[in-house]
């Protein structure tokens, strides 16, 4: 497998453990907590993740802008989440217990991964 269909296969693949920790998210109030009504929140996260898979597109395509997207978003979705869930993770009794765990780390683990990935692909392409 090319970098680059690793780069794509990881980010995607962290979709299923994003969305179950965002409907989380949404459940326990982030919008309220960071001021936002939930639509508001709700159509940035849209705009948040369809940045996301341009990112992902350009990659596909061999365009250094995909790999800078996607080294971003990536890690935004990686430190965000350590930083914010970190402390509760490690404390344990986090959200509703395992499954929650599961989510956060899938998250941490495929965009972390993600972000390295792009990080290396970004340094190794030309500008285009």
């Amino acid at each position: 497998m090319t970098r680059r269909e690793a780069t794509i296969f990881v980010s995607l693949a962290g979709l299923p453990f994003i969305v179950p920790h965002v409907v989380e998210d949404f459940a326990g109030g982030i919008a309220e907590r960071v001021g936002l009504a939930t639509g508001a929140a709700a159509f940035l996260l849209g705009g948040y993740l369809a940045l996301q898979v341009w990112g992902i597109v350009g990659v596909g395509q061999g365009r250094r802008v995909g790999w800078v997207i996607t080294f971003w978003a990536s890690a935004v979705w990686t430190v965000v989440a350590v930083v914010d869930h970190g402390p509760a993770v490690l404390a344990g009794g986090f959200r509703s217990g395992a499954l929650s765990v599961v989510w956060v780390l899938g998250l941490v683990l495929s965009q972390g991964t993600a972000a390295a990935l792009a990080w290396r692909g970004w340094r190794r392409e030309p500008a285009s």
